[in-house]
Parts: structure tokens; sequence; C-alpha cells
């Protein structure tokens, strides 16, 4: 499937016209959105949930630009703002060294879908990954959990999301929802920021493994709308975003990058 994805990215390149002065003086404007879709990146792997499969992007509305990851096969833990790949929302390649990820609909149609929906995440995350093949419906486990208390939808396609139907699909199955299980494939998370998809992220994640964890215990007890809404306000939630993103940026700038070493409990 790589294989396939990375000959067609490379004939696609080779058919592009290059990069015209206006998209690259749109690229030079977008060098800050790179370094911090990096660390994003850089972080996610620090936690586990971006390896050898998964990808991250945020869009530009300014430049209508699309800044994503590359593809399976680099090293997320050393990715730098440099490494990002500029696409428009049609997938056309802007710039870049390498090639995109073969899912790219994923992040094109989301940021084509919704004015808030500035940064995405697919991660194949362990835990969460879980509710995609568990025939179970996600609902809030802790206070933290709130942030999704609208709940996660799951997307019942098993398979690559390689297409802009499918981008489409996906893009309808979570509406005005931040994120969505994948069946038997992964998770996708949505946010008007990095900061806010981080969280989302973090939250999923330890909210499903905390869900598994209490099930052998018993009955799995867990948080109504009504308490949700009474936890926390949307203004409470972009600080704790930002405060989450700071904690774990100061951390990720300590990681030695080796593989398994540098992952920080959400607590």
């Amino acid at each position: 499937m790589e294989r396939r994805g990375f000959l067609l990215g490379a004939l696609a390149t080779a058919a592009s016209p290059r990069a015209t002065a206006q998209e690259k003086s749109e690229g030079v404007a977008t060098e800050p959105l790179r370094d911090k879709l990096a660390t994003c990146a850089r972080i996610f792997a620090m936690q586990g949930l971006l390896g050898l499969f998964g990808h991250v992007s945020a869009f530009d509305p300014r430049s209508r630009r699309v800044l994503i990851t590359p593809g399976s096969g680099v090293d997320k833990a050393t990715l730098k703002g440099s490494d990002m790949v500029a696409i428009d929302l049609s997938g056309k390649i802007l710039e870049g060294e390498t090639r995109p990820p073969i899912e790219w609909p994923i992040h094109t149609a989301l940021h084509a879908a919704r004015a808030d929906a500035l940064a995405v995440a697919h991660l194949h995350s362990p835990q969460a990954t879980l509710f995609g093949i568990a025939k179970r419906a996600f609902t809030p486990v802790t206070v933290q959990g709130c942030l999704l208390m609208d709940g996660v939808p799951l997307y019942a396609e098993a398979g690559l999301v390689t297409t802009t139907e499918r981008g489409q699909r996906l893009a309808a199955t979570i509406g005005q929802k931040p994120a969505a299980f994948m069946r038997g494939h992964g998770v996708v998370i949505v946010g008007k920021s990095l900061e806010r998809v981080l969280y989302a992220a973090l939250i999923l994640e330890d909210e499903a493994r905390k869900a598994a964890q209490a099930a052998t215990l018993g009955e799995v007890g867990t948080i109504g709308a009504e308490e949700c809404r009474a936890f926390s306000t949307e203004a409470e939630w972009d600080q704790r975003s930002r405060r989450a993103w700071n904690y774990y940026a100061a951390l990720e700038s300590r990681w030695n990058r080796q593989p398994g070493t540098g992952r920080v409990p959400f607590a």
C-alpha cells in the first residue's frame, strides 16, 4: 500500500508545476506553524502515540495551505519544521522534500469541511484504538474526559482513507465532534489548534485506558452530560490545553529521542 502510494505521489509531484513566487512566499509565512507542528509530532512520538504510522496536520486559513507530517517510515521523534510537507486542499504537493502520508484525504477533507478544523491528527493510539474494535460506545469516565462529552462516533469503514470520497465520509461521520474512532484502525482528532488536538488526544487515550482497567474491577461508572457541562467552560478548556502543551513541550525538549523512553503519564 505504502509503496503504491509512494509511486503515485512521485508521479503527482513530477507532474506538478514548480511552486510560484507567491507559493514560495506563503511557505515562508508558515514557518512558525511548521515548527509548532513538528513539536506536536515529537510530543506524540514521545508519548507513544505516533511512530511508524500516524500523521498530524495544521491548516493556515490565510494561504489555504495544509502542512502535514511526512508519511510512514520517517522518524517522527526527530522531525523539524523543514520536514513538513505543504499541500493544498486537493492534495497537490506545494513544498516538501518527502512525500505526504497516503491518507492525506483525512486531513484535507476535515480542514475543508470545518472552519474550526485548524489541526487534525490521525493516530494509532494503542488504548483508544480498542474502542474501534470493541462494540462499546464511548462515555467519559473522568472529569477530564468531559472534553469529549458530545461523544466519539465510529467511522465504520475498515480500510485506509486514501481517496477524497472516503475522506468526506469520515468528515461526515465526525460532524462537529472533536474525534472519531476508525474501525480496526485508529483515531482521528480535530481541533481549533494544535494545543487542543494534543490535549484531546492525550485525554482520549487516558480515558480508554482507564475504562478498560476499571472494567476488570466491575461495572464502569461514567460522567454524565450535566456533570460535564458544570465541570468546565470552553475558555477553561483552552487554558488547560495551553498548560498541557507547555508542560509536554518542555519535557519533549529534554527527551533523548530514544523509542520507549520518554512517555510521561497523563496524571
